[in-house]
């Protein structure tokens, strides 16, 4: 258990399981709801999960009000450089629109099924950080 900047995070994993390579796609609501203290934490909380992917992982970050963005349009690699990048990134998310959470989930999955050269043994995932329910399309 942790508890850093009035956030409570309970991390869990059986310590004899092996690790495997992570293929992660970050899903994030930037819509109107989001703004101040909402959008603050997400950024926070993202830029932490950063920091702890490891190199044998990829990752991608999706972000979606009304419309959807890509920061990248396949999967990288979680280099230094690669996740240096999608902090700089991160760092400029602000917070305007609706909300579209079935267009995002739709553009991540067909970004995993297009994903080549993965690690063998590797875990696909999908990380949706919203506060809300849709409020448009599907």
């Amino acid at each position: 258990f942790q508890i850093v900047n009035g956030y409570f995070v309970h991390y869990f994993a059986p310590r004899e399981m092996p690790v495997f390579p992570k293929n992660v796609i970050f899903v994030i609501d930037r819509s109107g709801s989001m703004a101040g203290r909402k959008i603050e934490q997400t950024r926070d909380a993202l830029l932490k999960i950063l920091q702890d992917l490891r190199p044998e992982d990829h990752f991608s970050i999706i972000t979606f009000s009304s419309k959807v963005a890509e920061w990248k349009s396949s999967l990288l690699q979680a280099t230094a450089e690669n996740v240096a990048s999608a902090a700089g990134f991160v760092q400029t998310l602000s917070a305007s629109g609706g909300t579209n959470i079935n267009h995002a989930l739709l553009t991540a999955v067909s970004v995993l099924d297009k994903a080549e050269r993965l690690p063998e043994r590797s875990v696909s995932m999908i990380i949706l950080l919203t506060d809300g329910q849709p409020t448009s399309g599907e």
